[in-house]
């Protein structure tokens, strides 16, 4: 007879290995969690208390360095003045000198003192420190301050020279000093008493009411100032002379708020540790089956997102082609049009039969030049993929700047007529090895959107500068409504216009043109810079390299600059 009851334990013994086997793994798992979530819970206490102290340490410098920054311009200020100069340096006046830079620093200025030393360390004057009024009791950090602001203004030129900080101490305590050397203003060279220039010093002390401003505002706890570093304790900032020697340390109590939070999860966490113990198993194997109808679903929905966003870029893609191509054209081709226009217009004129020979001969060799010029542009049209593509081949050739620029005016004089703006070539000529039709576009370009947004009257400049690498600029600058710096980004974009041009009643266009220009002087291995001061004028600079400069021309300014200024008028 088998016994039954044995074979119930056994049975039951086999379950619960069973079990247990099944859910070790788990036990374990949920085990590393928590140490790991514990682990990180505690790594995250520690940078959140290293941030609140980080937090605190630079408020606390940036307090610091805006103490400096006023100090320094307050100096700054009272050092690079006339006045200061012929009361100081030329003849001392002690009543100017207490009202100005001496009581009145202290009173109107919220300074502790000022101090103005000149040859050898002599006091020329000084308020709220006796023990700075003798040479012999100054401290060694200003003797450095002193050197260091006479130093930096020979070093930097002394109109653009800046104070010079530091920390010194004294019998009073721990002071922040900012010194400039006095100086006329203007471009005067710099005074000097008996050879050295006059140094101009504005401290204030480090006690506790100015440490007050600090701690109060951002709930900084207990802080105080310690001369002696091995005093030091908590958080600290030391305090240097302009040297670097410290001299003082700045302390306080920074706050650990991630401490506070800990205590307040403890109880919960252990609570949600041992819960999560309980049912984990079950979460596991029901997160499991969701997991993987999610992930099911997610790509079905990456799926269809995907073909979604390819058919809307195939969609814009073809919008914006059409766009541009039609926005191109209406841009490129308005100017050679007018001109062939009007000189057509000129010759069918019934008064052009009185017109001599030579004139109505230049009249048709201009609108020659442009019907030339116009079948360029639309080879550029076509041409523009070639372009994005890196396929654009250059036709090179040698040709005369003077020579590229007179064509250009061809195409631009008859709008800078319109406006009587004046366009001024340049005095210098030079012998380039360029695409003519390519560059050509580029100086027609900038001039016409130079005519455009320039006030009736004006005149636009076009100068040529040799640089120090052997490269050549060419600089046209007009007189117009100019751009800020975004608006100059934006004019660089494809189809991009400043926002003053599109309030202005004589912009027309795409926008391409400058894009176009760009990359023309990009193959060019050169490169295009626009400089521009709202309300003053745009200056565009086009640089070619040094290896397309085959030599400097002999130019006669007599003979060359009044003609094409005239033409270039209309």
């Amino acid at each position: 007879m088998v016994d039954t009851t044995e074979a119930r334990r056994r049975a039951y013994n086999f379950g619960l290995i069973t079990v247990r086997a099944q859910l070790f793994p788990i036990f374990v798992l949920v085990a590393v969690f928590l140490v790991v979530a514990a682990a990180l819970i505690y790594n995250t206490v520690q940078e959140q208390n290293r941030v609140a102290e980080q937090t605190a340490l630079q408020i606390v410098s940036s307090t610091i360095s805006e103490q400096r920054e006023k100090l320094s311009d307050f100096v700054e200020d009272y050092a690079y003045w006339d006045a200061t100069v012929e009361n100081l340096v030329s003849s001392y006046d002690p009543k100017w000198a207490d009202d100005n830079v001496g009581q009145w620093v202290v009173d109107g200025l919220g300074m502790d003192g000022s101090l103005a030393v000149g040859a050898n360390n002599r006091i020329i004057h000084h308020t709220e420190s006796d023990a700075l009024a003798v040479p012999e009791h100054l401290p060694e950090p200003v003797n450095k301050l002193v050197i260091a602001a006479r130093a930096q203004a020979v070093g930097r030129g002394s109109e653009d020279s800046k104070a010079v900080t530091g920390f010194f101490r004294d019998k009073e305590g721990l002071h922040l000093a900012a010194a400039s050397v006095v100086n006329w203003e203007g471009t005067r060279p710099l005074p000097r008493d008996d050879g050295a220039p006059v140094v101009l010093i504005f401290f204030q002390t480090f006690d506790q009411d100015l440490l007050s401003t600090i701690d109060y505002p951002f709930l900084l706890k207990d802080m105080h100032l310690s001369l002696d570093s091995a005093q030091a304790s908590g958080s600290q900032l030391p305090l240097r002379s302009v040297e670097g020697n410290i001299l003082g340390i700045l302390n306080w109590e920074s706050a650990k708020p991630a401490n506070a939070i800990l205590k307040q999860l403890y109880i919960p966490l252990l609570l949600e540790a041992l819960i999560m113990m309980l049912v984990f198993g079950i979460i596991i194997q029901r997160a499991y089956k969701r997991a993987q109808l999610f992930h099911e679903y997610h790509n079905w929905l990456e799926s269809q997102t995907k073909e979604l966003r390819e058919a809307r870029n195939s969609a814009e893609a073809l919008s914006k082609s059409k766009s541009e191509f039609l926005a191109m054209m209406s841009h490129e081709l308005r100017t050679p049009l007018n001109a062939i226009i009007g000189f057509s217009d000129l010759i069918r004129q019934e008064y052009s039969r009185s017109l001599p020979v030579e004139q109505i001969q230049g009249y048709a060799q201009d609108i020659h030049a442009s019907g030339n010029y116009l079948l360029g542009l639309i080879n550029d049209i076509l041409d523009m993929s070639k372009i994005e593509a890196q396929r654009y081949e250059l036709h090179e050739s040698e040709i005369e700047l003077s020579d590229l620029l007179e064509q250009s005016l061809v195409l631009v004089k008859r709008l800078a007529g319109q406006k009587s703006i004046s366009i001024e070539m340049p005095t210098e000529d030079y012998l380039i090895h360029v695409d003519i039709r390519a560059l050509t576009q580029v100086v027609v370009n900038i001039l016409s959107n130079a005519i455009k947004f320039s006030h009736p009257g004006t005149s636009i400049q076009i100068k040529s500068r040799e640089n120090v690498d052997g490269s050549l600029s060419l600089l046209i600058s007009d007189q117009g409504i100019g751009m800020s710096d975004e608006d100059v980004r934006k004019a660089l974009e494809p189809f991009g216009q400043a926002k003053d041009a599109y309030l202005s009643n004589t912009s027309k266009g795409t926008g391409l043109g400058l894009n176009i220009s760009e990359a023309l002087m990009n193959l060019h291995n050169g490169s295009l810079t626009i400089r521009s001061v709202p309300g003053t004028g745009t200056t565009v600079e086009l640089r070619l390299p040094a290896d397309r400069i085959s030599s400097c021309l002999d130019y006669s300014t007599s003979q060359n600059t009044a003609p094409r200024l005239a033409r270039s008028s209309g």
